[in-house]
C-alpha cells in the first residue's frame, strides 16, 4: 500500500490554522489611528504618534461569536496537525476527517461574521463594518480549509 501524500497539504492547512489563530480578524487604519481586533477578544488601538494600547473586549456578543469561532479553528487545527503527523509516518487514511476539518475552517469565519451581524442592531453592524475591514484571520481560514480539502482529495 502506497503512502498518501495528502498529509503535506494537511500540514499546510494546519500551519494556516495556527496563523489564523494569532492574526487579527479585523483592522482599521486611517491617518489618525490604527486598530486591530482578534477573534478571541484582544484589540489594539494606536493613535498617531502615540502609544499602542491593548484591551480585551467586554462586549458579550463579540466574545461569544469570537470564542465559538476560535474553538472551531483550534479544534480543526489540532485535529489536522495530529492526523497529518500520523499519516506521514504510516499509511493511514484520514480523508474524511481532513474534509470535515476543511469544512470547519470554511464555516468558522462565516459563523463569526453572520453571528456578530445578527446579534447587533443593524445600524451598529453597518457602522462596525464601515469602520473595520476584514484582515488575514478571516481570509486565512478559507485558505486553510481549501488546503485541508485538497489534502482529503489526494489519493
Amino acid at each position: 500500500m502506497t503512502k498518501n501524500k495528502g498529509y503535506i497539504a494537511a500540514y499546510i492547512a494546519g500551519l494556516f490554522g495556527i496563523l489564523v489563530l494569532i492574526s487579527p480578524i479585523a483592522f482599521h487604519n486611517s491617518s489618525l489611528a490604527e486598530s486591530y481586533i482578534w477573534m478571541w477578544g484582544l484589540y489594539t488601538w494606536k493613535v498617531l504618534l502615540g502609544d499602542t494600547n491593548f484591551y480585551f473586549s467586554e462586549d458579550t456578543n463579540f466574545l461569544t461569536w469570537g470564542l465559538i469561532t476560535t474553538l472551531l479553528i483550534l479544534i480543526a487545527t489540532i485535529s489536522i496537525i495530529a492526523t497529518a503527523r500520523k499519516a506521514s509516518k504510516r499509511s493511514q487514511n484520514y480523508r474524511i476527517l481532513w474534509f470535515l476539518c476543511g469544512i470547519l475552517f470554511v464555516a468558522a469565519p462565516i459563523v463569526f461574521y453572520f453571528g456578530l451581524t445578527s446579534d447587533l442592531p443593524s445600524w451598529l453592524t453597518d457602522l462596525f463594518w464601515e469602520f473595520y475591514s476584514l484582515h488575514f484571520a478571516f481570509f486565512g481560514s478559507f485558505i486553510a480549509g481549501i488546503f485541508a480539502i485538497i489534502g482529503a482529495s489526494i489519493k
